[in-house]
């Protein structure tokens, strides 16, 4: 008679899947961990480390483990499916730091740069650099704040005051 208040075995979350893929890969082949090291020529210790533990290694390492075994990963959406397709700006655009824009800012390609690096670096007596690919001016500033920033009290029963 079966209960239908027993579940099975868990489902094993990414960082178990990426050992368990592995795991397989040997399995198919009758290797130990051993002959995959020596077979990739990476240390047998990374194989371990990565069947037991891969929330240890980077995920460079873990994708570089996974599509040598001939298997990939996913991000998935809501419906289940793989999302294959992101917004140009998600892609490419970052700033001059290498860093994603918030992405609550609306971003744009900018040809020329966009002003501030006109005001503060071209024409502000810096050294320029090259002008930033892509910009995230032309946003509304959100009444009662200045410079997208809300004021703050110093004390208690102090009214709210700009940063100096």
């Amino acid at each position: 008679m079966a209960r239908a208040d027993v579940a099975g075995p868990p489902s094993p979350g990414p960082v178990e899947q990426v050992g368990l893929a592995l795991r397989a890969f040997r399995r198919e082949r009758g290797w130990s961990q051993r002959a995959l090291a020596e077979s990739w020529g990476i240390p047998q210790s990374l194989v371990a480390r990565a069947e037991r533990h891969a929330e240890q290694l980077s995920l460079d390492a873990c994708l570089a483990l996974l599509r040598r075994a001939g298997v990939g990963l996913a991000v998935l959406g809501p419906d289940g499916m793989p999302v294959v397709r992101w917004e140009e700006t998600d892609l490419l655009a970052t700033d001059r730091s290498g860093r994603r824009f918030p992405a609550h800012r609306a971003v744009r390609p900018s040809t020329y740069g966009p002003r501030w690096w006109w005001f503060h670096d071209y024409f502000g007596g810096r050294s320029p650099g090259p002008a930033p690919r892509w910009t995230a001016e032309g946003f509304a500033i959100p009444p009662g704040t200045r410079y997208g920033r809300r004021p703050r009290p110093d004390a208690p029963d102090e009214s709210p005051r700009w940063p100096g």
